[in-house]
């Protein structure tokens, strides 16, 4: 059984809440497909939501993603950079080895 959706049908938004009640009925009738026809979603919608309930409710329900620090951001761009010399050290060292005969 496949699920045929239109899509040029307008895509409905959920909210949290109602989220929240289409995978409680999920969890009563546990009949995902029936569903998915019912709410106009595709199945592996449902299995997305779930997931992410899963790893953070209080985030689910807020409907947003958690907000990352800027600082983390500057630290991960920093780290990079660094790899980024790394690399390009040990590349520079490889070539004066290969230019001496060492390697």
């Amino acid at each position: 059984m496949s699920v045929q959706l239109n899509t040029k049908e307008r895509i409905t938004r959920f909210t949290p809440q109602e989220k929240l009640d289409i995978l409680r009925e999920w969890e009563r009738t546990a009949n995902g497909m029936e569903l998915a026809e019912r709410y106009r979603v595709h199945p592996q919608t449902l299995y997305r939501w779930r997931r992410a309930m899963e790893q953070g409710a209080q985030t689910f329900l807020s409907g947003r993603k958690p907000r990352v620090d800027p600082r983390i951001r500057e630290l991960e761009r920093e780290n990079q950079n660094l790899k980024d010399a790394l690399v390009l050290q040990a590349q520079e060292l490889m070539l004066l080895k290969k230019r001496m005969n060492l390697v």
